[in-house]
């Protein structure tokens, strides 16, 4: 299947990383327009990749879906719980002002634990 939106997006991310570098803020806003605009499969994919880099989850949610905490993450990333909120709401920020959903970031958010 032919997927046209996403390979424009696609291109002009690889062409911001080449110009800016991948940790530019315009390379990071086009990756995530890419990102919301690739099939399914691709984020399925991607969202298994992702486990590596995180702890596993802490708690779930009533329907069962796990959930991570900040702190568990910054702790597994070695840095503070300050600079682990201060990323979480530069990347929430970049997402609205882009158009897209911050949907899966929950905030005092009824969590059960994990047994």
């Amino acid at each position: 299947m032919i997927y046209p939106e996403f390979s424009k997006a696609l291109n002009h991310y690889k062409a911001m990383v080449q110009q800016y570098g991948e940790e530019h803020p315009i390379a990071i806003q086009a990756f995530m327009i890419a990102f919301e605009l690739s099939p399914q499969h691709l984020k399925d994919e991607a969202y298994k990749m992702a486990e590596q880099y995180l702890p596993k989850p802490s708690g779930c949610l009533d329907n069962g879906q796990p959930v991570y905490n900040l702190q568990d993450i910054a702790d597994h990333h070695g840095i503070t719980f300050e600079e682990a909120e201060t990323n979480l709401l530069n990347m929430m920020q970049q997402r609205e002002e882009l158009g897209l959903s911050t949907d899966g970031v929950l905030i005092n958010a009824n969590v059960n634990p994990i047994q």
